[in-house]
């Protein structure tokens, strides 16, 4: 992916700098893109707009939404009372943890013993956005996995050691949960044992709580929900096989 961006997508949301507070409207400089933007007067709320230098002042932030280009193309035309709050809080979320990923590129230059080279911080940075979206999840993606095979051949083994070391060291991978109500009985005079068998999976990520017959708490931690998935579906069709082979039953409920 490049790290140079043209123009934004119609409905990308963006975060802008005002410039200039207008009559009718108001002017903006895009943080992405080399770009400057309009909000018109109409797009600033979904009720009357009685004072426009309510609503910002220069110099502030504004998370605002893409709205398709009309007239000049170099000035992008956007909108505040279609950014939903979600979505702005998304987008800020984005910007910091994108400030943050940037900081861990001077770690990896400190490793490297190369001190204020915005050169190759840049060819370092560069080297990133063409295999991951952007260096957030550049380094969220290598502390998981590890570093691309085909990045590690591009920019070297001691770039890529540098890398993956800081990405290991500084960011720590959220543990992913599924949770369900797990429904296991037997009626059979040996139930209790059968139960106990089925309980017996001996997998340190799944957890299983007894809430009150026949129902039991299941709980699956890991990194990857597919991953998840799979094993939480190989687990509970065992558990069904088994209670079937004894006359039981076996239900699963996701949370």
């Amino acid at each position: 992916m490049s790290d140079i961006k043209k123009y934004p997508k119609t409905n990308e949301i963006v975060l802008t700098e005002v410039l200039n507070v207008n009559p009718n409207s108001i002017y903006v400089k895009l943080e992405e893109y080399p770009l400057n933007g309009m909000i018109h007067v109409s797009e600033l709320s979904t009720s009357w707009v009685k004072d426009i230098r309510k609503f910002a002042k220069k110099g502030q932030k504004l998370v605002l939404k893409v709205l398709p280009a009309r007239g000049d193309r170099n000035i992008v035309n956007l909108s505040l009372k279609r950014v939903k709050p979600s979505q702005r809080r998304d987008k800020l979320d984005s910007v910091k943890n994108e400030k943050k990923a940037g900081k861990l590129l001077d770690f990896v230059l400190s490793d490297l013993k190369i001190e204020d080279d915005k050169d190759t911080k840049t060819k370092m940075k560069k080297a990133l956005l063409d295999y991951y979206e952007n260096l957030h999840s550049a380094f969220s993606t290598i502390s998981a996995d590890g570093i691309d095979s085909d990045l590690k051949k591009n920019i070297g083994k001691e770039w890529s050691d540098a890398i993956e070391k800081v990405a290991k060291d500084k960011i720590k991978p959220k543990k992913l949960v599924i949770k369900g109500t797990l429904t296991l009985s037997f009626s059979s005079n040996d139930g209790l044992k059968q139960i106990k068998e089925a309980l017996n999976i001996n997998k340190p990520n799944i957890k299983i709580r007894y809430v009150s017959a026949p129902k039991y708490s299941l709980e699956i931690e890991g990194k990857n929900y597919a991953d998840m998935e799979k094993e939480l579906a190989s687990v509970i069709a065992g558990m069904s096989d088994l209670a079937k082979s004894k006359k039981g039953t076996c239900l699963f409920a996701k949370a």
